[in-house]
Parts: C-alpha cells; sequence; structure tokens
C-alpha cells in the first residue's frame, strides 16, 4: 500500500465508528508500522479529533434547549401549513367566483320566455316547414330530396332520434284525417344497410300496426330516407300531385 492510500484511508476510515475492510485494515497497520510520516499524521489527527471532542463535550447544554428546538420545527411547520390552507381556500374562493360568475351572466342573459315569443316561433315553424327540415338536416351536411315528395306540411317534429343505437335526423309525420302516423329516418350508407328493405312500402304490419319503406334520395345515392309508419299505405304520407 502506497502513502496516498494509506492517508486517504487512515482520513475516512481511521476515526472511531468507521468501518473498515480487514484486509485494508491489515493492509494500512502494515504500512503506518514502516512509514513514519504517515504514522506520525495519523497520530496527529487522532490526537486533534480527541482534543475537539473533549472540548465539545465540555460546553454546557442549556436547559430547555432541546425543547424549544422542537417547539420552534413545530411553529415553522404550523406556519407552513396554514400557508398551505390559506392558498388552497384562496384557491376555492376565486374557483366559486368564477362559476358564480358564470353562473349570473348565464342567469342575466337568458332569453325571456313569453307568451308571444312562444306563439311566434311555433307560427314560423308552420308555416315554413320546409325551412325546420332543412335547417335539422344541414346541421348534419345533408338536403331534403327524397325521390318520393315527403308532404311538410304533414311535419309535427323535426330532430334528432335514435335508430338502432345512433343518432339521426328524424322527422315526424302526421295524417291527422287518415289516423296515420310516420317517422322518417335520414340515413347514411356508411351508417345503415337499407339494401333489404321494400321501396314501395308494401311489408306486413306489425301487431301495432308499423310498416316500414325506404326511399331514396334523388341526389345522393349514399343517402335513404327510412320511414316507419301506420296507416293504409306509404301514399299518405306522399304530397298529391295529381292536380298538377
Amino acid at each position: 500500500m502506497d502513502c496516498n492510500t494509506a492517508r486517504l484511508l487512515a482520513t475516512f476510515f481511521g476515526r472511531p465508528g468507521s468501518e473498515l475492510a480487514p484486509e485494508d485494515a491489515a493492509a494500512l497497520d502494515a504500512h503506518l508500522a514502516t512509514c513514519p510520516k504517515c504514522s506520525g499524521l495519523v497520530r496527529f489527527e487522532r490526537a486533534f479529533d480527541d482534543r475537539l471532542g473533549r472540548a465539545m463535550r465540555a460546553v454546557t447544554v442549556p436547559a430547555g434547549l432541546k425543547g424549544r428546538l422542537l417547539d420552534g420545527v413545530a411553529a415553522q411547520r404550523g406556519a407552513w401549513y396554514r400557508e398551505k390552507a390559506y392558498a388552497f381556500v384562496g384557491l376555492a374562493a376565486c374557483v366559486l367566483l368564477t362559476i358564480g360568475g358564470v353562473v349570473a351572466w348565464q342567469v342575466a342573459t337568458a332569453p325571456v320566455l313569453t307568451q308571444e315569443k312562444l306563439v311566434a316561433q311555433a307560427d314560423e315553424e308552420v308555416q315554413n316547414r320546409t325551412k325546420v327540415v332543412a335547417d335539422v338536416l344541414g346541421a348534419r351536411g345533408l338536403e331534403f330530396a327524397p325521390e318520393k315528395p315527403l308532404d311538410l306540411t304533414l311535419l309535427e317534429v323535426a330532430g334528432l332520434g335514435r335508430l338502432l343505437g345512433r343518432e339521426v335526423p328524424v322527422l315526424y309525420l302526421l295524417n291527422g284525417p287518415k289516423n296515420a302516423r310516420a317517422k322518417v329516418y335520414v340515413a347514411r350508407k356508411s351508417d345503415f344497410d337499407w339494401t333489404k328493405l321494400p321501396r314501395d312500402g308494401s311489408s306486413v304490419p306489425s301487431v301495432y300496426g308499423h310498416q316500414v319503406a325506404v326511399i331514396r334520395d334523388a341526389r345522393r345515392s349514399d343517402v335513404a330516407y327510412v320511414v316507419v309508419f301506420t296507416g293504409a299505405g306509404l301514399e299518405l304520407f306522399l304530397e298529391d300531385r295529381s292536380a298538377a
């Protein structure tokens, strides 16, 4: 073992409580026994450590020092938790104020329902059923162009409905004098295969009188109008163009 290695080991492992592998300890002892410089350095460092240790142990520890130190730590910890709590409460208050402001704005800007407004909208929908249908279909990128002319004067409601679990535009038609109703689902070929449906409305009525027919779109081959209806036949929901 050379002097550099011996002094390094003596510095870090030559003090009380330190651990050194047995073979390294034996090599260090052998070197110190034959090297006056290294052994003198080690004796000096150990003597210094002993004097410093005695001096520190001779210092009187003030009474209650441990308690004061623990109280100080507890106080700092409490202040930290209080700061975090205040920050959380402040954030929660900001969130509540924001939500409250949004709700208040919504309430302040909410349309006022009056009899006049409701009646005016209902009258407009009756007078311009074509526009109502165009708005509903237009929101889905569609146009109303069935090969057979469905009679929109029979339209009761236009909106979105569920067809076998999928949301599609649907028109509700009512032929009051003939006691007949129809749901017209506007379907895309990418969503449904309608090739097995009858095109003339000659399906066998169900127990509740429901029949089914499909009307192709006059402009798009990927769009069809699936009609589920009651009554004597599909013609009850078509425009009468005999006079024309």
